[in-house]
């Protein structure tokens, strides 16, 4: 977890700092505290890792197959010496996986939901101030309309280059919507000519 652990060490960097704390937000330093929590609980996991482009597509193309049939392969190499003597799988490393497995599936769950969670908050909140600043904006350009505030008009022209053109956000790789091409029907052919 990279990205964590240097979010982490940056903020306890500044905090460290005299006068830092100050600076940060109430929001940064529980983020900060959250990151670091989180860093020492995923130090506890042993050998966390993540896929390497290199070997996505073999942990890929193997997650379909079903656990039970892993436990029927380590019971199989356990009972049968000929498979056993080929040395393609180690039964104390096997049975250790599918230990990690059982204990940390539900783990990853959580893990998964506290995250939607964590960003479905996120938007939600964003999309209330959103809605609010949107109304803001529409007052607002109602307001401009009086030529005594020009003042208004100059706040109202920094919201409208802030929001971007026609509602999109400013930076936006959106295009605005095309209607989609229709070829023209094509005539019948009489005698080898198109129709008239």
């Amino acid at each position: 977890m990279p990205n964590t652990v240097n979010r982490a060490v940056t903020a306890d960097a500044a905090a460290a700092e005299p006068g830092a704390a100050s600076s940060l937000t109430r929001y940064q330093q529980l983020a900060a505290e959250f990151c670091k929590q989180l860093d020492e609980i995923a130090a506890t996991i042993p050998k966390l890792e993540l896929t390497h482009a290199s070997t996505a597509k073999f942990v890929r193309s193997h997650l379909n197959i079903p656990t039970e049939f892993l436990a029927t392969a380590i019971a199989v190499v356990e009972q049968v010496p000929e498979l056993l003597s080929v040395n393609r799988l180690d039964i104390a490393s096997a049975r250790d996986t599918l230990q990690f497995i059982e204990a940390f599936r539900p783990v990853a769950d959580k893990v998964v939901s506290v995250a939607k969670s964590l960003s479905d908050t996120i938007s939600a909140r964003k999309a209330t101030l959103a809605a609010d600043a949107l109304q803001i904006y529409s007052i607002a350009k109602g307001l401009s309309r009086d030529p005594n505030s020009a003042h208004i008009a100059a706040m109202v022209a920094n919201l409208k280059r802030d929001l971007g053109r026609r509602g999109r956000t400013k930076g936006s790789t959106n295009a605005a919507k095309v209607p989609p091409f229709l070829p023209l029907p094509t005539l019948p052919v009489e005698g080898g000519k198109k129709a008239a």
